[in-house]
């Protein structure tokens, strides 16, 4: 067995290099940027109004404060998606929307709560600003600018910047391929109406399905499989098509129906490390061949999330060009912890916010790598060296799920 450090260690030797891909915007929400990104067009793209108005010569609307307001006439209107091609003449106005395309001529918006309507055009009642409600060609960013650095990670609003400036693919990680298997000729379908009194209801199918996918990996196949070597082999050589990460359930520790770490060598993966100093997920296996890695996560549901956690989440966030594999968050122990075993406990805990106060941890009772209810009413966990003692007080970092 190794420690719990040296199995990540060893694991940080063996994550491949992430892969780059040109993707189209609609499928790059969540993906993390491989390079730096530039706008290819200014923004705003040409000079428009800020405002509904009258597109005007600034010159010709100055000294209304002192004689009174000014008649323009109206030569034409710019909306929205179809502007004025022609000028604006000294002593003309032209009609124009919020948006729209600023005549060539004018160099100023006179908003309409600021006119009236005339029989012979328009009435100026106050001269604006120069310039005013106006918004210049490049005046956001010009073209060339720099938008967005590598490593970000690409959201709604990123993708909205990219639509603006007539982007339309991004370079990005490309997101890791999982294929599951999940073994066990014990288990049943989770909404079997026809279980049998010794079978177990699948639970490690939909939550390492639903976990791989909230991690941002794409799943690429699930597979079931009873105990037996032949079968695993030949599903095992079959799901490694187009698959950079093989996630396994059951079938690692030294039963004699426990097939998948054999399965594993037969089909070309060399061991990384089989069994670890933890508690629980004792026996994780783990296995590289060329560019893909096999996880063989225990059997039991709590082993197999914890497992994921600490290890299969940071490397699928490796794969994606992530370097923030773990949240975690500062709390203060709530009750005393002691382990008193040689193997690193992850301890599951809840976290309690208090009023101006850091958060305290508390206590769940049933730690069991049997018991789902270790995790559903934990909201992070503690990893708890062999001898370690902790005293209410003390602060300790919690990783959150």
């Amino acid at each position: 067995m190794i420690s719990v450090e040296k199995a990540l260690e060893i694991l940080e030797a063996n994550v491949p290099e992430p892969k780059r891909v040109e993707i189209r915007l609609e499928d790059a929400l969540g993906m993390i940027l491989f390079s730096d990104l530039v706008s290819p067009e200014s923004a705003p793209r040409f000079t428009n109004s800020a405002m509904d108005g009258y597109a005007v010569r600034w010159s010709d609307c100055c000294g209304i404060a002192s004689n009174g307001p000014k008649i323009l006439q109206v030569h034409g209107e710019s909306q929205a998606g179809v502007p004025f091609f022609g000028t604006v003449q000294p002593g003309e106005a032209i009609r124009i929307s919020t948006g729209a395309m600023l005549p060539e001529g004018a160099d100023s918006v006179v908003k309409v709560e600021d006119t009236e309507e005339a029989p012979s055009g328009v009435k100026i009642l106050a001269t604006p600003i120069h310039g005013q409600n106006v918004r210049v060609e490049g005046e956001e960013f010009k073209a060339g600018a720099f938008l967005f650095a590598k490593g970000t990670r690409v959201g709604p609003r990123e993708l909205a910047m990219f639509a603006a400036v007539g982007v339309k693919t991004i370079p990005v990680y490309r997101s890791p391929r999982v294929s599951l298997l999940i073994t066990g000729t014990e288990l049943a379908e989770p909404d079997s109406e026809l279980i049998k009194p010794y079978q177990i209801r699948d639970s490690n199918t939909i939550m390492l399905s639903s976990a791989t996918n909230d991690s941002g990996a794409h799943l690429n196949k699930i597979c079931h499989v009873e105990d037996d070597l032949a079968q695993t082999i030949q599903v095992m050589e079959e799901l490694l098509t187009e698959t950079d990460i093989l996630l396994c359930s059951g079938g690692v520790s030294v039963g004699r129906h426990d097939h998948v770490k054999d399965a594993a060598e037969a089909v070309g993966f060399s061991e990384l490390f089989w069994k670890i100093r933890q508690k629980p997920g004792k026996p994780l296996y783990v296995g590289r061949r060329q560019d893909t890695l096999l996880f063989g996560l225990p059997g039991n549901p709590v082993s197999a999330f914890m497992c994921f956690y600490h290890y299969v989440r940071p490397v699928l966030a490796r794969l994606q060009g992530s370097s923030n594999e773990y949240r975690s968050m500062t709390a203060r122990v709530g009750f005393q912890i002691k382990n008193h075993g040689n193997r690193t406990n992850f301890i599951r805990v809840k976290v309690a916010k208090e009023p101006n106060e850091l958060a305290c941890i508390k206590e769940i009772a049933q730690q069991g790598s049997h018991m789902l209810s270790s995790i559903t009413t934990a909201d992070g966990y503690i990893i708890l060296e062999p001898g370690a003692l902790l005293e209410p007080g003390e602060l300790v970092e919690v990783a959150l799920f």
